[in-house]
């Protein structure tokens, strides 16, 4: 089970990764058509204009220090993002970032810290907050106490979507002996948009549970 753990962290790391940065230019377009459309005058418009392309730059720097392995550099710029740039979506994004690096260095206090204002709020990209409720529940896990962690994936409900939360919230649930709600909730982690890459880890889970690998499902799909 660590294992599978350890190699779904990596891929959910390089998905963040991926995906933040593959989405740079477009967060921008968004963030700018906002800023247009609450803007009470050309003014206002170029200055938030101007703070979105700086808040761009700032996050592409960390990004790119996180991708050659410059931790120092990148906690520096994800700081920097945070402190000056706080209302923009990159922000956002830099802030699971700056979590995932305290917590890498035991700091998971100050990485609880940083998540809340994303974990606890709405009106962030939906995308970002999921991903920080997630990462929050997993340092509480981490803590010793898997009871706060489910209920930090509640919040959750009904909106959760990506693949990763309803894996989490099973390890939670088997985690706790409850091993037919562990099983249901990861034949709903197959049911997500992008689940195909996960398909081989989330049978490995369902195979582990006791007694709860014999559904007709379950063994079609191991001897077909």
């Amino acid at each position: 089970m660590e294992e599978n753990l350890d190699l779904e962290e990596g891929r959910r790391m390089e998905a963040l990764k991926a995906f933040a940065h593959r989405h740079r230019w477009g967060l921008f377009a968004l963030a700018v058509a906002v800023a247009v459309g609450a803007g009470a005058g050309y003014g206002y418009y170029r200055h938030q204009s101007a703070q979105l392309l700086a808040a761009s730059e700032a996050y592409g720097s960390a990004v790119e220090a996180l991708q050659a392995g410059r931790e120092g550099d990148a906690r520096q710029a994800l700081g920097d993002l945070i402190a000056e740039y706080e209302d923009t979506p990159y922000a956002a994004f830099g802030r699971v970032y700056r979590a995932r690096l305290e917590y890498q260095d035991g700091q998971s206090e100050e990485a609880l810290a940083t998540l809340a204002p994303l974990a606890e709020a709405d009106g962030e990209p939906d995308e970002v907050r999921h991903i920080a409720v997630e990462e929050r529940a997993r340092i509480q896990w981490d803590q010793g106490d898997p009871q706060a962690a489910l209920d930090t994936l509640a919040t959750l409900d009904g909106e959760a979507f990506l693949p990763s939360y309803f894996l989490l919230k099973g390890d939670l649930l088997a985690a706790q002996g409850d091993h037919e709600a562990a099983a249901r909730v990861f034949r709903e982690a197959r049911q997500q948009p992008g689940s195909g890459p996960l398909e081989e880890t989330i049978q490995s889970r369902l195979e582990q549970l006791p007694d709860a690998s014999g559904t007709s499902e379950e063994k079609k799909r191991k001897t077909g």
